[in-house]
């Protein structure tokens, strides 16, 4: 999956306010996140949901992006590893991190194997990076000049190339990786210089494929601005102009086009941070909850099929990540003011358990830096 560092871009301005305000410190690898209070037990799972994996199994990803670092934790907000560098993906249950131009994959116990060293320092700094295939055999990752022409490398424990060399799409944009998986390698048409802020901006562009046998690229058509692809090369997509819709489109047959947001223009038609569930089944995204123009964040459910997406739990959360035991990690968190926000109260700034059905929360922990990424 990608999504940019702290898993809720909210633009590069409102990031760093967010990311000062939220990661461990000390260098010890083992140790306890930092709390404002007692970490609360998490919540049971609900009934007709999948048993859940014992603490000790499931380890949490938590990305400090400002410190470049990346932390293991239990779900008892107990740290078990400590990794510098910067979070550029989770392939193959490995925590994928970039320290330096060193490629480094983190098992659930908290052991780095340097996978290689890459020959020139990536474009872009957070998920994405750079692509590493399923067996953790290879990877790839770009640069570019000052005409956008990108150069695609193809990395191995050995070897670093140029294996493509890519014009500018359009002179403002550049081939960036985005996804490698069992459907392929894809590719997003990135533009150059982005940057603001708003309560519901994230950075998703147009996809292309990239064949590595004929080392070509051709962009998807109809155009899909891309969210997630995944193994079976479904595309989870947003146009132009959505009005609130995402789509998910099969690798053959008719898309479904799902109603995410409330619609009705302005913030109505916003969401972010969309994240499926490990059985890829269902979707859940963080919408407006109020009427615009008032925002008050909100989490938004739908299994892949359905045609509408329903609220899932209290106003005033995001989604992070969805375990496997059929619970939600989400954050509580308040829109700025300046952005026309209702009434929130942000003493209760932190991460939490949701059970499957929405209808229990519980304290995780309060992050003094970073932000939960996906679980291994």
């Amino acid at each position: 999956m990608r999504r940019l560092p702290g898993e809720l871009a909210i633009g590069l301005a409102l990031a760093a306010i967010v990311l000062a305000a939220c990661g461990a410190t000390g260098q010890n690898a083992a140790g306890r996140s930092p709390v404002v209070e007692t970490p609360t037990p998490a919540a049971s799972p609900t009934a007709g949901q999948s048993p859940s994996p014992a603490p000790a199994d499931v380890r949490l990803v938590i990305d400090d992006f400002n410190a470049s670092e990346v932390r293991l934790a239990r779900l008892d907000a107990t740290d078990t590893a400590l990794v510098k560098g910067h979070y550029t993906g989770i392939v193959s249950d490995q925590v994928i991190v970039l320290n330096g131009n060193s490629l480094q994959a983190v098992n659930r116990t908290g052991t780095v194997t340097k996978l290689g060293e890459l020959a020139a320092t990536p474009e872009w700094v957070g998920l994405g990076t750079v692509l590493v295939n399923p067996e953790l055999s290879q990877w790839l990752y770009a640069t570019r000049d000052d005409a956008s022409t990108a150069s695609i490398h193809l990395g191995t424990p050995t070897s670093d190339t140029v294996i493509a060399t890519l014009p500018s799409p359009d002179g403002n944009a550049y081939y960036q990786p985005f996804a490698w998986n069992r459907s392929g390698v894809y590719l997003v048409r990135q533009p150059i210089g982005i940057g603001g802020a708003g309560p519901f901006l994230e950075y998703h562009f147009p996809l292309a494929r990239f064949d590595l046998t004929t080392r070509r690229v051709t962009d998807v058509s109809p155009q899909c601005i891309a969210y997630q692809v995944l193994d079976d090369g479904t595309m989870i997509c947003r146009q132009m102009n959505s009005g609130g819709r995402i789509e998910i489109r099969p690798p053959s047959g008719p898309s479904n086009l799902m109603q995410l947001a409330t619609g009705g223009g302005g913030t109505g038609d916003a969401y972010v941070s969309v994240a499926l569930s490990p059985d890829h089944q269902r979707l859940i995204a963080g919408r407006n909850g109020a009427k615009d123009p008032v925002i008050n964040y909100q989490m938004a459910i739908a299994d892949l099929t359905s045609t509408s997406a329903n609220a899932f739990g209290p106003l005033d959360y995001v989604p992070d990540a969805w375990l496997p035991d059929g619970r939600v990690v989400a954050d509580h968190r308040c829109v700025y003011s300046g952005w026309g926000a209702g009434p929130c109260d942000a003493s209760l700034d932190g991460t939490y358990f949701f059970s499957g059905d929405g209808t229990a929360h519980t304290l995780f922990f309060k992050l003094t830096h970073g932000a939960v990424v996906g679980y291994m």
